[in-house]
């Protein structure tokens, strides 16, 4: 009688070459957990790579949409998602893990109304998924986190099920780098990734599964390092951004084009990088992420004085073009009480349907304290409520411009383009630099 012998734990979880062989056959079951913006796109580009793919998300209006091939994102179309029903299964628990090589978190990580970090998603998730975890299981952190917050993640987990980190439990961090309506042509294949892991070989681990999907991905020393990369690309857009806003108010003030400032800097090929003003910067990326590292430099007694400026700045945007649109009202006479203002777009940014943070709903809330009566309309966002105050939208075809004292362009969504006709408003204020200059009706931020 023959006896086969099952190689050791260690030798049979840190095979590397058999798991490469798996992830370049397809034969890994990929578990995706958040299938909002960046977790739909990720659970698609495994699905068409080849993949089996477990979508888990608690919203069954989202789960139901997906069984029906109904996309709810601008950069997974219909057709898309029907291309891969047969690899993509859909579940509101986390009980379908327990079959997953590789499980991908992708839930939201905002912050407290006092701008603390809120990692209730995140310490939910795991306590949900870690009685499914088992022998060799890859977990991914794709959710931006403060600094060290993977290692305490792995070092949890690696506790709670009896496993070793490097050896039969693999856990890393690959921030996303997600761009909702995107309009440059990178996506979750094209766009490069950066990972770094508890141990090397989780590092490995990792990486060998994201080069099934990505063109190019960046192997880090280690999962803080993958961290601190991610809140750095958004506080360097945080800083950049306010500080475009504040060349801006300075050009106004002299009566010089920003935009011609702008571009004319940005004719030097290196040492520059171009960005715009605008009334605020909205989504869960930018106004969010830097937070994270003000918090952690405080425990370090570390003072981050640029970071946090610019973060003043950013809030305060809003109430810059509240205080404009007053001022054009003056000018004609007109106080703020009892006005009619109608703001066009309300979310955070063109052609996606994400009111967080978006600085249009505190310039109606300021507008509204003010005692405006504002409209909106929003072919992204039927109905918003601000303030206790539910607004819903003014559909495109139903405006009348010419009956509001002050048209406010905040979000230029494409729908909009070429159904407006700004000639016929009194008085518009172009937050977003996207009207042609020279119209008399027209004053940008």
């Amino acid at each position: 009688m023959n006896v086969v012998t099952e190689p050791a734990m260690s030798t049979r979880y840190h095979d590397e070459g058999a798991f490469e062989q798996r992830a370049r056959n397809r034969d890994l079951t990929i578990a995706v957990i958040g299938l909002g913006y960046t977790g739909l796109p990720l659970a698609h580009a495994f699905a068409a790579a080849g993949f089996r793919v477990e979508g888990v998300d608690i919203d069954e209006t989202k789960l139901e949409l997906l069984r029906r091939g109904e996309s709810y994102l601008p950069d997974i179309s219909d057709e898309q998602l029907r291309a891969i029903a047969g690899r993509l299964s859909l579940a509101a628990g986390p009980h379908s893990v327990a079959d997953a090589d590789v499980v991908v978190m992708c839930v939201p990580t905002p912050v407290t109304a006092d701008e603390q970090p809120d990692l209730t998603f995140v310490d939910t998730a795991l306590s949900s998924v870690t009685p499914m975890i088992r022998p060799g299981t890859v977990l991914i952190l794709q959710s931006t986190v403060p600094p060290g917050t993977t290692r305490r993640w792995a070092d949890r987990l690696a506790a709670e099920r009896a496993l070793t980190l490097g050896e039969d439990l693999f856990v890393a961090c690959a921030p996303e780098r997600v761009n909702p309506a995107n309009r440059d042509g990178w996506t979750v294949t094209n766009t490069p990734r950066v990972v770094g892991g508890s141990t090397p070989a989780c590092t490995h681990r990792a990486a060998t599964v994201l080069r099934s999907i990505a063109m190019e991905v960046a192997v880090l020393s280690d999962a803080t390092v993958a961290e601190m990369s991610k809140l750095l690309e958004n506080s360097a857009r945080l800083v950049n951004i306010s500080f475009s806003n504040e060349i801006s108010d300075l050009c106004h003030k002299l009566g010089v084009p920003v935009d011609e400032v702008i571009r004319a800097a940005a004719t030097k090929p290196f040492g520059y990088l171009p960005h715009w003003p605008g009334p605020g910067i909205g989504g869960e990326c930018i106004p969010v992420d830097p937070l994270f590292l003000i918090d952690e430099a405080d425990r370090q007694s570390v003072h981050l004085q640029v970071i946090e400026a610019a973060h003043r700045q950013a809030s305060r945007r809003p109430l810059t073009v509240v205080d404009r649109v007053r001022q054009l009202l003056a000018r004609r006479g007109i106080p703020t009480e009892g006005s009619r203002v109608l703001l066009v777009g309300v979310t955070y940014k063109a052609n996606v349907p994400d009111l967080r943070n978006a600085p249009a709903l505190t310039i109606i809330d300021r507008l509204l304290a003010h005692g405006a009566r504002v409209e909106y309309c929003d072919p992204w966002a039927g109905r918003i409520e601000v303030g206790g105050t539910t607004l819903s939208s003014t559909e495109v075809q139903h405006l009348r411009l010419d009956e509001y004292d002050c048209v406010v362009l905040v979000t230029p969504h494409d729908a909009l383009q070429g159904h407006i006709d700004w000639h016929r408003a009194t008085a518009v204020l172009d937050t977003v630099h996207q009207l042609p200059p020279g119209r008399a009706n027209v004053e940008r931020l």
